[in-house]
């Protein structure tokens, strides 16, 4: 492999971000052209700053103390400007919404060419390409604003890749899509790499990249512990890999259901023929007549495709939107949206737009200065996330992870009778992953209903009883967790639309 021509190199490469602990400590990394490499490890472990350090956001955005070396193409970082990365390197951020500069899909795309005087002509082509490559067609015309997470993931990678570039940094790019979407994303990259495209990712969810990746590298605490072969990597033991805080490299269907033994026959949420349309989007119903129960003590999943209107489901529940026709229950009595407005707790899949306070601890003990019992409970939900050590930071100085699970645990403290999550386990790795399982087991044992919003099967299997499958506008399946239907619907999810 020495002889092979090097895309990327880091030499003895130390970083901090300013008046924050070394986050980079003494790395040595080579990246050859054409090669698929995966960063995985714990949350927090370094794998974004050492993207930054190849798509020029170090130190060109973030600032903060660099040592050694780094080279691009066979040219020094630190000569580079700003826009010539833009021309060796295309990027997809762990929060894909961070990245947007136009208001429509298809100027958004086409961004970047514009900025690097491409054609005209060749960016409309290119669109029309990149477009139907990612089922994109529909969406050219919609407002990035109003997209769901995993199609706001499809168009930002679109974007990053209509110049061409040479290498693609693609942080966490699976996190927020679908399973038939991430299933694609991996087709996708294989014949990016077939032609000879370098790729970087930072995954923890590898079962779609083992075909595909040359090496799995490791990180924790700033460094590069291990490197592994994807064969090597499927054959580390499961307490290895939990120990290492892993998910696991397969997709599996079955295992041990480890349901909530709480779970009552006493009904706590009702949905009954339900719709709602948002006004002047796509012009149609998001969804219509749709019904369900969650009963005290269960935790049901929620699923479907990318924009089926799973969030907005979330967003009617909790009285955010008006419902159409229908109406909602909490313990057999029906509310308007006003009314249901702080009754139903949601946690956005967005985790910024629900992070206020100046500290991690502050943002647990907002509104409830006053509660002699928060402050112990804060502490013991932190302390159960990982993110007590971290209590002092400010939540903007978070990793993409550690932001989630601090949402997720801001959720927790009201302790209410319905907890909505939206992709809860996006971003996490393997342990940060089984915290948030035991979490909502132990909620659920005191007889809260959860609805989880999520494409992440593993936490299906750990944490719910039932999976409820939403598509084309309506409630397709109402399905029992750990039954050879829930099987055949797993399957059937990664297969391609249409």
């Amino acid at each position: 492999m020495t002889n092979r021509e090097v895309a990327a190199s880091l030499r003895d490469v130390s970083f901090r971000y300013m008046e924050s602990e070394e986050q980079l400590r003494h790395i040595d990394f080579t990246l050859y052209r054409g090669e698929c490499v995966v960063l995985t490890g714990p949350s927090g472990s370094g794998k974004s700053t050492l993207m930054r350090l190849l798509n020029g956001l170090i130190p060109h955005f973030y600032e903060g103390v660099l040592e050694g070396e780094v080279e691009l193409f066979g040219r020094s970082a630190a000569s580079l400007e700003s826009w010539a990365f833009s021309q060796l390197t295309g990027s997809v951020f762990q929060d894909s919404r961070s990245q947007f500069f136009n208001a429509v899909v298809q100027d958004e795309i086409a961004f970047s060419g514009e900025n690097t005087g491409m054609p005209p002509e060749s960016i409309r082509e290119r669109i029309r390409e990149l477009a139907d490559e990612g089922s994109l067609e529909d969406l050219l015309a919609a407002d990035v604003r109003l997209l769901s997470g995993g199609e706001k993931q499809k168009v930002a990678f679109a974007a990053a890749r209509l110049t061409m570039p040479g290498l693609l940094v693609l942080d966490e790019p699976s996190a927020n899509l679908d399973l038939a979407a991430a299933a694609g994303l991996s087709r996708l990259l294989s014949e990016l790499k077939q032609k000879g495209h370098t790729l970087l990712l930072a995954e923890h969810r590898l079962y779609e990249l083992l075909p595909i990746a040359d090496r799995i590298v490791y990180m924790e605490n700033g460094s590069i512990s291990s490197v592994w072969t994807p064969r090597e990597l499927l054959a580390l033991s499961r307490e290895k890999r939990e120990q290492l805080s892993l998910r696991s490299p397969i997709f599996e269907t079955s295992g041990e259901v480890q349901s909530s033994s709480m779970r009552s026959e006493r009904e706590r949420l009702r949905a009954s023929g339900i719709s709602v349309k948002i006004p002047g989007f796509r012009s149609r119903t998001a969804f219509e007549d749709v019904s369900f129960t969650l009963r005290q003590g269960e935790i049901v999943a929620l699923s479907g495709p990318n924009g089926a209107g799973k969030s907005t489901l979330a967003k009617l529940l909790c009285g955010l939107l008006r419902e159409r026709s229908g109406f909602v229950s909490l313990s057999g009595q029906p509310l308007s949206a006003s009314r249901r407005l702080g009754r139903i707790s949601f946690v956005m899949q967005d985790s910024d737009c629900q992070l206020f306070a100046d500290s991690v601890l502050g943002e647990l003990m907002l509104t409830r200065e006053k509660e002699t019992e928060a402050p112990a409970r804060a502490e013991q939900l932190l302390r159960e996330l990982g993110l007590w050590e971290l209590r002092d930071r400010h939540p903007a100085a978070l990793s993409g992870g550690q932001k989630q699970r601090l949402a997720f645990a801001a959720g927790m403290m009201g302790q209410p009778d319905v907890l909505i999550l939206d992709e809860p386990t996006s971003g996490l790795d393997g342990r940060s992953m089984r915290s948030v399982v035991r979490l909502l087991r132990n909620l659920a044992a005191s007889g809260t209903a959860v609805l989880v919003i999520t494409h992440d099967h593993e936490l299906m299997l750990e944490a719910c009883d039932r999976l409820l499958l939403l598509g084309d506008g309506r409630l397709r399946q109402d399905i029992q967790v750990g039954s050879v239907a829930f099987a055949e619907a797993l399957i059937a999810l990664r297969e391609p639309a249409g």
